[in-house]
């Protein structure tokens, strides 16, 4: 069984490297998310077999969507700015929401539990004090509308994640063009 996502990566240098200044500039003692793991999730599944896996390979391998570009804009937080566990770069494009919605045309159920919402994760936080909290509130504010450019999408991946003492190593499973 496998921890598997589809998902489209961030390659492009320069937008990796205005995530990556902004990460710096929120980091008041969190840990980012490394640039090469930087993608916006389609699906999520916990627990896969092959012949699941190769169920949603068929699905991505079956998108019928041209290459398309999406803006990088804004910091938000996940569950709330209140309750901060997570904080992102988020994603403008009508064109995502269609490659999400044909990248889930499979019968495997998914493990994701919120509404879809293009991002790039850019830290998790376990614990967090009022004072900083407070501060990245503040942070996550006066960057809400900043924008980091736009990417060019021509591929989606099927990626598999396996869980270490020290997080997450990704292995590519197969990359299907658009």
């Amino acid at each position: 069984m496998a921890r598997v996502f589809s998902a489209v990566d961030i390659e492009d240098d320069n937008i990796l490297q205005r995530l990556k200044q902004i990460q710096e500039t929120l980091n008041i003692g969190f840990s980012p998310v490394k640039s090469e793991k930087m993608h916006v999730t389609l699906e999520f599944f916990e627990d896969l077999n092959q012949k699941e896996i190769s169920k949603v390979e068929k699905a991505l391998s079956n998108i019928d969507l041209a290459s398309f570009e999406m803006e990088i804009q804004g910091l938000g937080a996940f569950p709330s700015e209140d309750y901060i566990r997570v904080v992102w770069a988020g994603v403008n494009s009508s064109k995502i929401f269609q490659l999400q919605k044909q990248a889930g045309l499979h019968k495997i159920s998914t493990d994701n539990k919120h509404e879809f919402k293009p991002h790039i994760t850019l830290m998790r936080l376990d614990d967090i004090s009022k004072s900083k909290k407070k501060k990245l509130k503040s942070m996550i504010e006066e960057h809400k509308n900043e924008e980091f450019g736009t990417v060019k999408v021509d591929n989606v991946k099927l990626l598999e994640s396996r869980m270490t003492g020290k997080g997450s190593n990704y292995r590519e499973i197969s990359q299907h063009n658009l």
